[in-house]
């Protein structure tokens, strides 16, 4: 689908995972900068940091009785979803936001759950415009040919999907320059940024990558 330059430039997701909501980092996030949504019990977390979302989805079975009743007072928009359906409620609140952002930050994928951590992690290469966050950790789809800027002495690991052909990887402290990266490897973990702008490139695969703070 091609996107319009009209297009709103962020918006922020809740979902339900684990968040530790005492870390300075959810208090110091700018949510006036964003459009926020809520898929079902992250609207928990939206409510415990005092922000109002546009949209709350899903099978609604997680929201808190307290939580449902304050979002239908500020009369926020709800869509009810059966408990079984061929989706999870993340993916229900990514297939509708992604669509309308460049850039899409979620929150509550990471904790939580075995089984939906994978699944979303998974979801990364189908809805490319979204990242991760919590208070030690970015994730985010590598693109074929990108650059990460203003890291400077973090800790990255790359996680190949699937094989990856002709990986090169400029300005780190351990470079790349067209290998072939099995699935099986660990040759990616841990290593340092090392310059302001830093360019990753590959020819073929899927590649996760985890930016410690």
């Amino acid at each position: 689908m091609k996107r319009s330059k009209f297009m709103k430039k962020k918006a922020l997701i809740f979902l339900s995972g684990k968040l530790n909501l005492k870390a300075d980092y959810y208090r110091k996030i700018k949510y006036s900068e964003y459009d926020i949504y809520c898929a079902d019990g992250g609207a928990n977390h939206a409510y415990n940091l005092g922000t109002i979302p546009k949209l709350i989805l899903g099978d609604l079975d997680s929201i808190s009785v307290e939580v449902r009743s304050h979002y239908k007072n500020l009369e926020v928009k709800f869509e009810k979803f059966p408990v079984s359906k061929d989706f999870t409620d993340g993916e229900l609140i990514l297939k509708k936001v992604t669509t309308k952002y460049n850039n899409v930050l979620v929150l509550g994928g990471l904790g939580g759950r075995t089984d939906h951590f994978l699944t979303n992690l998974n979801l990364l290469e189908k809805y490319q415009n979204i990242t991760y966050e919590d208070e030690n950790e970015i994730i985010f789809w590598v693109k074929k040919d990108m650059k990460i800027q203003n890291k400077k002495g973090k800790t990255i690991s790359f996680i190949p999907l699937t094989p990856i052909d002709k990986l090169t990887l400029e300005g780190f402290t351990y470079t790349l320059d067209r290998v072939d990266v099995l699935r099986s490897s660990s040759l990616c973990m841990s290593n340092i940024i090392e310059q302001e702008s830093v360019r990753i490139k590959y020819d073929n695969g899927s590649v996760i990558g985890i930016i410690q703070k």
